[in-house]
Order: C-alpha cells, then sequence, then structure tokens
C-alpha cells in the first residue's frame, strides 16, 4: 500500500510512526488492556467455525486473544498498518490466523464474509468520514445475521 495515497488519512498507533515499537508496552502500562479485551473475547459469543474479523487489530494483541479462546473459528485480523501486522504475525507465530493489510474505510472482502466482527481502539484513529465509511463497510462485510 502506498503511503502518499493513504498517509493523509491514516494516524499511525500512538499518533508518531516512531511510536510503534512501543505500542504494546505503554497499551499494558496505561491502559491495563487486558481485561477489557478479555471482556470482548467473552462478549463477542464466538462459535466453532465461525468467520471472525478483528477490525483494526494492530499488533494482534486481541486477534490473538479471540483465537487462543476459540481455536475453531476461523479468525482474521486486518490493519492498514504494515508495520503492526508485522509485530502481529510476530506475536501469532505457529497460530492459524490471517493477517491482512487494509483499511476501515475499505476492507478487502466481499460481501457477507463474516459472522462476527470486533474491534478494540480502532475507531478513534480515524477522521470523520472515513468513520463513516468504516460504518458502511461493517455493514457490508457482515452476514445478515452477523454481529
Amino acid at each position: 500500500m502506498s503511503q502518499s495515497s493513504n498517509e493523509k488519512r491514516y494516524i499511525p498507533a500512538l499518533s508518531f510512526r516512531w511510536l510503534t515499537p512501543l505500542y504494546d508496552p505503554l497499551l499494558k502500562w496505561v491502559m491495563s488492556e487486558e481485561p477489557f479485551k478479555r471482556k470482548l473475547v467473552q462478549w463477542a459469543n464466538i462459535q466453532p467455525g465461525m468467520k471472525v474479523l478483528d477490525l483494526g487489530c494492530g499488533t494482534g494483541t486481541l486477534t490473538v486473544m479471540l483465537k487462543q479462546a476459540h481455536p475453531d473459528a476461523n479468525i482474521t485480523g486486518v490493519d492498514g498498518d504494515s508495520e503492526v501486522l508485522d509485530i502481529a504475525r510476530k506475536k501469532s507465530e505457529g497460530m492459524d490466523i490471517q493477517w491482512d493489510e487494509g483499511l476501515a474505510s475499505s476492507l478487502p472482502y466481499p460481501d457477507s464474509a463474516f459472522d462476527r466482527l470486533v474491534t478494540g481502539l480502532v475507531i478513534h484513529h480515524l477522521v470523520t468520514d472515513d468513520k463513516r465509511c468504516a460504518f458502511k463497510e461493517i455493514f457490508r462485510v457482515i452476514k445478515p445475521h452477523g454481529e
């Protein structure tokens, strides 16, 4: 993905690319992310065989937690930042998780592709117009009775 076309519309983790390697440690220290992500995993009510998308998966913490809790589900993480996806891939070595690069406002999936969609901390990274597009995309890629 070329930076020139998306850089203006995409805010990297912690706002600056040079802070990306510090994202996980800072979230653990400042936010206590694990308890709220455990709740998200529980509330998602994922069943075996379901196709699940973690939108704006970042470094993959929630995505990995989803796969650990639901090994029989098909878990996909998508993020617009190739650097955080590299971290996610390393974090999930040996796990069957699909990692894709794509923006929330223009998801690289067909209509009705997922049973569940979860997202943790991506919406605040989007400018207003992209938030509108992202919610349209969410409804597009979720199956009719998906959540």
